[in-house]
């Protein structure tokens, strides 16, 4: 082992030496400078071939590093790069769907018009207005009615005076008298004495014409009298129902 005075001088040179280096741009290592520190504090400095083994491992760590960063670096470019892409896809979506459905609505309107002739040619063609038959109960009872006003007896509703008519009928097929039965009428409704007689007259001679013998001369000749009328207000309905049915012939006739 080298003595002290020995192994400053050869640290002193090796300084100097470093300095001049520095200068002109180099770099010493500074391995022989810590062998011969470790020398002068009386450690012996370790074999080369060691310190050579052991940086070997330190380079192929810093090899690992890299290999293994770059694999992250790429997967980090290819989301950035492949979010962009997305939302172009998302937006090329969505103008095909808008850019579909407004040709659709634009070509719809044209298509309408073709549509609208056979509407507007069934319209041209109103249909004939129906023509109601009166039943032959109505025609009595219409009748009816038409003989009380014009014989001044008054009406209160169509359903009153066809049910007061049948009551009429009725009370004749327990009693055939019509005296009695103007007298019912009189005690059952609103009308006086010549009112009812009226009445009971042209109730038998609308619903009950059998019963018309029954009675005395004067309602004889008050039935008679109503018979009349009836008859000519039943020519006149009759009438009305040839003019309707003419009308209606016609109508049918011209379509």
């Amino acid at each position: 082992m080298r003595d002290r005075e020995t192994i400053d001088s050869e640290l002193r040179r090796l300084a100097m030496e470093r300095r001049l280096i520095r200068e002109h741009g180099g770099e010493l290592s500074s391995r022989q400078l810590d062998d011969l520190l470790d020398e002068r504090l009386g450690h012996r400095p370790e074999p080369r071939a060691v310190t050579a083994v052991q940086t070997r491992p330190r380079v192929l760590v810093a090899d690992r590093r890299r290999t293994y960063r770059r694999p992250g670096a790429l997967r980090r470019f290819a989301l950035r790069t492949a979010i962009p892409l997305s939302i172009a896809a998302i937006a090329t979506v969505l103008v095909v769907t808008v850019a579909f459905h407004y040709r659709h609505r634009v070509a719809q309107p044209a298509e309408t018009p073709q549509s609208d002739v056979q509407p507007h040619m069934a319209a041209a063609q109103p249909p004939a207005p129906p023509v109601n038959h009166p039943a032959p109960q109505d025609i009595a009872d219409k009748a009816l009615i038409d003989v009380l006003q014009h014989e001044g007896v008054p009406a209160p509703s169509h359903d009153y005076v066809t049910t007061q008519a049948h009551a009429v009928c009725d009370f004749l097929a327990r009693e055939p008298d019509l005296v009695e039965a103007a007298h019912f009428v009189q005690r059952s409704t609103i009308w006086d004495a010549d009112q009812s007689a009226e009445f009971a007259s042209a109730a038998v001679v609308t619903y009950c014409p059998q019963f018309a013998t029954a009675g005395s001369d004067k309602m004889q000749q008050t039935l008679q009298t109503s018979q009349s009328t009836l008859q000519k207000i039943e020519g006149d309905l009759h009438g009305i129902n040839n003019d309707l049915q003419g009308i209606r012939d016609g109508l049918h006739g011209d379509n």
